[in-house]
């Protein structure tokens, strides 16, 4: 997302204090935008005792700085993140553990925005305890993550004295009873730390120690290269093809490719991206899910996410559902889509690789299967498609599932023709209603349901908002319509069914409108006033910091940045 102010946000470099002040990380933070204030106070609390940080947080920084960002600066010492208006820049020099070195910002004055440009200067004592080798990094087996440890930072427990983490913990746990081998390709580039985040997580669930892993790496990343191999997990290396999301298609092409050439024997992977937190049954439900591609021709994908998973929407992680939707966030197929999908693959040029794989000579008139409750959360902030506007109001709400031994319920009842009947019986057998999606509550009262609505509905574009409105009306995403089958969507609206039948869209389903019911054909007052309050609701979710300067005739006030308002 782009920004009047070049630069803007929190900029971080963590440097060697005892290496002639060799860089070991560095980093920007988008804070301008919600969500990275999280990030920023993850990578702070990630950063080992001793290391010199050097943050620099150029306006528009405090905008969407939050509490968890504000406390994080506050715990190295700092004390003027928590004054510092709009439009004023602000620097300082800490070391982790020991405390501030230097810290200075710079007003904003009458008629001046943004402020002028800040010098920071600061010294440094030559004699700073060494205090950063632990214990462990002369262990035999562990001299290779002891190396990394020393040229790299930001990696938390991987680099911790106490109880660091070890790739091996993979190992100890669960075995799941399999009756194949699906290896996982982690599609990544220039986000290592991330990659760490996600592979730790990976190693900790059940079936970890089964799972062959491969990491696909856009261009010839040092860091990444080194982490990987810290890891324990293959690496290969992609030399980037074009740019922007050219450039991230090709790389998926790219993982689909080398996942089943490396592994020759495996008739599955999945797929993930390394801004991806996972789920404790995450293998198990792949592992399960896998029957459905085995047995169903007409699925091609089984993704881990669902758009719908959010709390008062989804609440069954056994139930599996099907869409006509694109890969997404964790992903499975079979080696004989891949092949297909890579020799024909996305034109050279402008379009995004999912969005593609959804169109119509790709899916082959195939659907994706979804389970009800996510399996993955979307974790990352400021990326190619998910700014941190979409990240706070959506992904974050997003839940998944819990229990690492959740069983799926049903899975032939997801076959085309089973699933297909199942759904026409719901519907006839669902209580018709005309509700009003303006009113947060608008199911009727005392019947358990499932209900239907009929709505307007002529292609998958939504292009008269008859699904939207009520994706907005419940909170769930409403960008476009991704869990629609055959021109139905399906919402569980605390516990009770929703079925939302597009027409004409949905020619199976709509014949089952009874004779004389209307079809809610949204007016364009009604959609106004729906993405009315819905703007309201998004609104609210927003922490955002509103300080601005105020004149004193206080000096005192004024140099302590005590003179501003909220």
């Amino acid at each position: 997302m782009g920004h009047r102010w070049p630069h803007s946000g929190v900029h971080l470099v963590v440097l060697d204090p005892h290496e002639e002040g060799r860089v070991m990380m560095r980093q920007r933070f988008l804070t301008y935008q919600p969500a990275e204030h999280l990030e920023l106070a993850a990578a702070l609390s990630a950063i080992q005792p001793g290391r010199l940080l050097v943050l620099a947080a150029v306006p528009e920084w405090v905008m969407f700085l939050g509490q968890a960002g504000e406390a994080s600066l506050v715990s190295l010492g700092f004390r003027w993140p928590q004054r510092v208006a709009s439009g004023e820049p602000w620097a300082g020099v800490a070391i982790r553990g020991r405390g501030v070195v230097a810290e200075s910002a710079a007003t904003v004055q009458w008629q001046q925005y943004p402020a002028n440009t800040l010098h920071l200067v600061a010294s440094l004592d030559t004699n700073i305890p060494d205090g950063l080798a632990c214990d462990w990094f002369d262990e035999p087996g562990l001299r290779l993550q002891a190396a990394f440890c020393r040229r790299y930072e930001g990696y938390g427990d991987l680099c911790s004295c106490r109880s660091p983490f070890t790739p091996g913990v993979r190992y100890l746990q669960e075995r799941l009873v399999t009756e194949e081998d699906i290896p996982v390709v982690v599609v990544t580039a220039n986000k290592p730390r991330h990659l760490y985040r996600l592979v730790r997580n990976l190693f900790t669930i059940p079936g970890a120690g089964q799972t062959e892993v491969l990491v696909a790496v856009d261009g010839l990343h040092q860091e990444t290269l080194a982490l990987a191999k810290v890891m324990g997990v293959d690496v290969v290396v992609h030399r980037p093809e074009g740019n922007h999301n050219t450039r991230t298609n090709a790389n998926i092409r790219f993982a689909l490719y080398s996942v089943f050439r490396r592994f020759p024997r495996a008739d599955k992977a999945i797929v993930l991206e390394d801004d991806l937190l996972l789920s404790p049954d995450f293998l198990r439900f792949f592992h399960q899910a896998a029957w459905l591609l085995n047995n169903d021709q007409t699925i091609f994908c089984v993704n881990a996410f669902n758009s719908n998973s959010l709390p008062d929407i989804a609440a069954d992680p056994g139930k599996v559902l099907r869409s006509e939707s694109f890969p997404m966030y964790g992903w499975m197929v079979r080696r004989r889509y891949a092949r297909q999908v890579i020799v024909n693959w996305i034109p050279y040029g402008p379009g995004d690789w999912d969005w593609w794989l959804m169109r119509a000579w790709a899916q082959r008139g195939r659907d994706v299967a979804s389970p009800e409750v996510s399996r993955t959360f979307h974790a990352g902030t400021a990326g190619a498609h998910v700014d941190g506007f979409e990240q706070h109001i959506y992904y974050n709400r997003i839940m998944t599932s819990r229990d690492p031994r959740t069983r799926l319920q049903n899975l032939t009842g997801v076959i085309l023709e089973n699933y297909t009947r199942n759904l026409a019986a719901e519907i006839q057998a669902a209580q018709v209603v005309t509700p009003d999606p303006r009113e947060r509550n608008f199911l009727p009262k005392g019947h358990p349901g499932p209900f239907v609505v009929f709505v307007r509905a002529g292609t998958r574009n939504d292009e008269f908002f008859g699904f939207r409105i009520f994706l907005m009306s419940t909170r769930t995403y409403y960008w476009d319509t991704r869990e629609v089958f055959r021109g139905v969507m399906r919402l569980r609206i605390r516990g009770r069914l929703l079925y939302v039948v597009g027409c004409p869209l949905s020619q199976l389903f709509c014949r089952y409108n009874p004779m004389g019911t209307a079809i809610l054909a949204p007016s364009g007052d009604l959609v106004r006033e729906v993405f009315r309050l819905n703007d309201l609701y998004e609104q609210g979710l927003y922490d955002t910091v509103t300080r601005r300067r105020s004149p004193t005739s206080d000096l005192l006030q004024e140099a302590d940045l005590l003179n501003y308002i909220t």
